[in-house]
Order: structure tokens, then sequence, then C-alpha cells
């Protein structure tokens, strides 16, 4: 009478003790090799380690900085490197999201890219890609490799930063990586969102039309507090593959120059576009017409023949509005310091205005007259 007691709970036990050890296995995931620890709070997945050596001190430096800002107990991420269309096509984001990760991102090679835009260009001929362009395609690809992996590190960087400001102060907003460009997803005001995720990745090439176009500017004092420009999506800009919204945008976008989220990326506005006109050139000419020009970035900036298109007055916007953002923002870095800037963070995501914080005695003061001339001066000053 005493042994099922007895048996019952060896069972019990047996059970509780699988259970815990599958706990606390660490995932995995099929076509992939997890690269743990190679940057803070972040793992990888890829073929093998050289395919994410890229990235590891860009986003372990862009880990450094949102710590700085936001404190050291940051969510978690993981981040899959594909280097074949397999791969790519094998994650499944709520999956990878169960198995532990707060956010999630997916970065391809320049090859993978290259797969990519072949498809796409067959879909749209209905059939076969003509031995001239796929001649040409290859001949560029190792002419722009170095190029479009720098945008694909850049374009990753810059979505870690939108990653970890939606899922660490919002808890209850739900993780997805196609809407990393949705400003309303972060508690912080539009402008903070895209001046953090430049001064984390420390790239902004946003910059040199802010500098050509200082006469648009929106003032200073309404870029604090209003939304973004919204640039609707076309159906002429390309397509990135990976569910981003935008002409050859994201992480899996338009190859070269697509680009991907984040104001100031190099070649990609943080609609997933590609800012026009940026980046290395896409493939463009007279059989390629739509798939990038001499000065078009990854389907968005151009037209057939090669020659970039006229940008909208709502891209121009975006353009300034971005420009004007990161500026301002790595301004006052330099202006009132790191720990001021924290709390001007801290503010914001306390429902505070930033001009209310902005205009304090101790920080900038009221007159922003004269904040908007000394940043204007600091703005035209910067390489």
């Amino acid at each position: 009478m005493i042994r099922r007691p007895i048996i019952a709970a060896f069972v019990l036990i047996a059970a509780i003790s699988v259970n815990v050890a599958n706990a606390q296995q660490p995932a995995s995931f099929k076509n992939f090799t997890a690269f743990r620890s190679v940057a803070p709070d972040v793992d990888f997945f890829a073929s093998n380690r050289q395919v994410i050596a890229p990235y590891e001190k860009p986003v372990s430096e862009a880990i450094t900085k949102l710590k700085q800002l936001f404190g050291a107990n940051l969510p978690k991420g993981a981040i899959f490197v594909c280097s074949t269309l397999a791969q790519k096509d094998s994650i499944y984001e709520p999956k990878v999201l169960k198995s532990g990760y707060s956010w999630t991102l997916t970065a391809v090679t320049p090859e993978v890219k290259a797969q990519e835009m072949l498809a796409r260009i067959k879909s749209q001929m209905g059939g076969e890609v003509p031995a001239e362009i796929k001649d040409r395609i290859q001949k560029m690809q190792s002419d722009v490799t170095s190029n479009a992996q720098q945008q694909m590190i850049t374009t990753v960087v810059q979505q870690i930063a939108y990653a970890v400001l939606q899922t660490l102060l919002d808890k209850d907003i739900q993780f997805r990586s196609s809407r990393l460009d949705d400003m309303s997803k972060s508690p912080l005001p539009d402008w903070l969102d895209i001046g953090i995720a430049c001064y984390v990745s420390g790239t902004n090439s946003a910059l040199s039309y802010l500098k050509q176009n200082m006469d648009q500017t929106f003032p200073i004092e309404d870029v604090l507090s209003m939304a973004r420009p919204f640039v609707a999506t076309s159906s002429g800009q390309g397509g990135g593959s990976g569910g981003n919204r935008g002409g050859g945008g994201g992480a899996s976008g338009g190859f070269p120059g697509g680009g991907g989220f984040g104001g100031g990326l190099q070649g990609g506005s943080p609609t997933g576009g590609g800012f026009p006109g940026g980046g290395q050139g896409g493939f463009g000419g007279r059989n390629m017409g739509g798939f990038g020009g001499a000065n078009g970035g990854g389907g968005q900036g151009s037209q057939r023949g090669g020659s970039p298109r006229q940008m909208s007055k709502d891209e121009q916007d975006r353009m300034l509005f971005d420009g004007e953002a990161s500026t301002f923002f790595s301004y006052l870095i330099e202006k009132i310091g790191l720990d001021k800037v924290k709390e001007l963070a801290k503010q914001a995501q306390d429902g505070k205005e930033s001009r209310e914080y902005l205009s304090r005695p101790d920080v900038l003061g009221s007159d922003f007259e004269k904040i908007e001339e000394d940043w204007a001066a600091w703005v035209k000053a910067q390489k």
C-alpha cells in the first residue's frame, strides 16, 4: 500500500526534473549555429562565426550606449544572420520570442540580397532573367559587397535601438520586427526615437541633406513635439521581402542600397524605403528600371533609365525631421552632457514634454530662438 504513493512521487519528481532541464536548455534553431555572449544581451545565430564577425563590435558598442542611457537591465535579443535564402525562410519570429527573447532581428549577407534581387526581377519579367542582367548583377555584386554589408550592419544596429526602446519601455507592446519603424510603438516622442537610434549606430547620412536644406527646416520647438512626417508606401518603390513597410528596405530589403530603419541610416530611411539618392547605387539601366540607379538606393531612389526620381514633399519633410532629430540629440549630448540627456529620456518616458525639461535654466533655458541658432551653427560645423 505504501509503494504506490512512493512510486507516484518518484514519477512526479522525474517529470519535474525533465521540465526544469528542458527549460534550462538554450534555444536552438534548425539551419543555424548559436553564438552566445559574443555581444552583451544578444545571441547570434548563423552558419559560422565568420558571418557574424563584422557585427560583433558595432552591436557591442550599440548595447553599451543603450546601457549608458537606460541602465544595465536591457531586454535580451536574438540576431539571425542568414547566408542562404533557406535560412532566411526558416525563421519563425513567434517561435524565437517564445524561446525567451524579447526581440529578434534578421540580417542577410550581400549574396542573399543578390539572390532576392534576381528573384524579384524574374517575377517582374514573368520568367527567366536575361543572361545580360545576370552578368551585370554578378559583376556589380563584387564591387558593392563591402558597402552592402556595412549598410546591413548599420541597419541592424539601428533596429536594435528601436527594438530595445519598444520592449524595454512598454511591457504591453507585442514585438513585431516589421513594425520597428512605427514610432507610435515607443512611449518616447518621435524625435527621441530617431535621435537615440542614430546616436547608437554612430551613423547619420541625413546630415548632408540637412546641411543643404537648412533654410527649410522645421522650428526645433516643433520637432520636439510633432509626429514624424508620414510617408505612404507606393508600389513603385522596389519591395523588401522581409515584410517591412516601404520599398527595398529593412534587414532583407533591396540590394545593395536598400537600407532599412532608422533616421540617418546610410542609404536608407526609417520607412524601410531608403533615402532617395542615398547609399551605393542599385542596379539600374535600360533593362532594369525600378531596381535602383546611379544615385538611387535599392529601388527608392530611381526610375527606369537609372536616373533618380524627384522626392515628394512628404519624403523631404521626413528627411529634414530625421536630420534635425538626430543632430539635435547629438548636440544635446555635447552641450548638456549624457547625465542630463538620460534625465530627459526619463522625463519623456514619464509623459513630460521635452521642451519643458530643456527650457529649465540649468539645462538649455527658455530662449529657443537662441537655442536654434546655436544648434544650426553646430550642424554647419559638422563633417
